[in-house]
């Protein structure tokens, strides 16, 4: 019985780490073909449609543009879209102040869940990638001024942030809740999904960013999850007798 849970853990560990793999590719090889296929200088508006006289670098410009004035600019989005984005760290907090219960309960750093501890370098992981794009390699800027500025698009950061969170959020609460509260883990994470959801499209139905922020945003979420789920899904060898 050990013995097959032992090969089963290494199955999964091979998937996972075979999914990261295959959706970093898919990441790097969609950022590099946003960078370079039918780059434009297109105008950005401002929110009431308007052409604002800034302009941005930008791949796929021809279907990017075509749904961007096909979708235009909704207020009402953008602001469930922000408050959604705004709650998706509910569930980091409320991991933190676990996390530091246990520690000070514990008494040893050793003694606070594995799952817990390993959400500290997935954040960090996360918050490196976000600020790369944000600050040192910013491919190119939202379809409208927000605030009067150009602020950085790709990939689209709710989805990251939103992508990131919820679904680590959900693959710990899994395991944290698999023994006698399945059921409460399953609306917990229910809940987790529909926010997740309405913070990603809502985002697009804003007209705050282009389809191709989105699809990139999925994409690095993706590779940083399977990330996730590669060393939190493979049980660590216990010591025997």
């Amino acid at each position: 019985m050990e013995e097959s849970k032992k090969l089963s853990n290494q199955k999964r560990f091979k998937k996972h780490l075979i999914a990261c793999a295959v959706f970093t590719l898919f990441a790097v090889i969609f950022t590099v073909l946003v960078s370079t296929i039918g780059v434009n200088e297109v105008a950005v508006k401002d929110l009431s449609g308007n052409t604002s006289g800034e302009t941005t670098s930008l791949g796929f410009s021809a279907v990017n543009t075509a749904i961007r004035d096909m979708r235009g600019y909704s207020d009402e989005w953008y602001k469930i879209s922000k408050y959604a984005g705004y709650l998706v760290f509910v569930p980091t907090a409320i991991f933190a102040v676990i996390g530091v219960y246990q520690l000070f309960k514990r008494r040893s750093l050793k003694k606070v869940d594995r799952e817990l501890l390993l959400l500290v370098p997935f954040y960090a992981v996360v918050g490196v990638v976000y600020l790369i794009f944000e600050k040192l390699l910013v491919i190119n800027y939202c379809p409208v001024l927000r605030d009067g500025m150009l602020k950085p698009s790709y990939p689209s950061s709710h989805t990251l942030l939103a992508m990131c969170f919820c679904c680590s959020a959900m693959m710990v609460i899994a395991r944290l809740l698999r023994k006698g509260k399945a059921k409460l883990a399953v609306a917990i994470n229910a809940l987790l999904t529909v926010l997740m959801l309405v913070t990603v499209v809502g985002r697009f139905l804003a007209g705050v960013h282009w389809l191709t922020d989105i699809i990139g945003g999925i994409f690095i979420s993706s590779a940083l999850l399977f990330f996730f789920a590669t060393f939190l899904q493979h049980e660590p060898k216990t010591k025997t007798e």
